[in-house]
């Protein structure tokens, strides 16, 4: 079985942290979480993953806790995780600056 962990660089405060497992060329598990430096420190924003055998995503509050999407479905794991990097690198400005709303509550 292969594992591998990289990151993805967005913009200067911004980076996506991607891991999985693969084995025979087809995605086991896969994490692909959106992180940002805010306060001086690297904190994590939303998460895409398969942990719990379905895809969903965690959106991170400050507080520590996180708002749950209900499961989504896809043709296979390698479709959700292509899914899960595309929308965080597109919409990571808007991921970002809700979590900023949430520390100024």
């Amino acid at each position: 079985m292969e594992q591998r962990e990289f990151f993805i660089p967005l913009a200067s405060d911004a980076a996506l942290r991607v891991r999985y497992a693969k084995d025979r060329g087809r995605i086991l598990r896969f994490t692909v979480q959106l992180e940002a430096y805010i306060e001086d420190a690297w904190t994590p924003i939303t998460r895409y993953d398969n942990a719990h055998q379905f895809v969903h995503r965690d959106d991170l509050k400050p507080d520590g806790t996180q708002i749950k999407t209900p499961p989504m479905a896809f043709a296979n794991q390698e479709d959700a995780l292509n899914f899960a990097s595309q929308d965080l690198k597109t919409n990571h400005r808007f991921y970002i600056e809700r979590y900023q709303q949430w520390i100024k509550k």
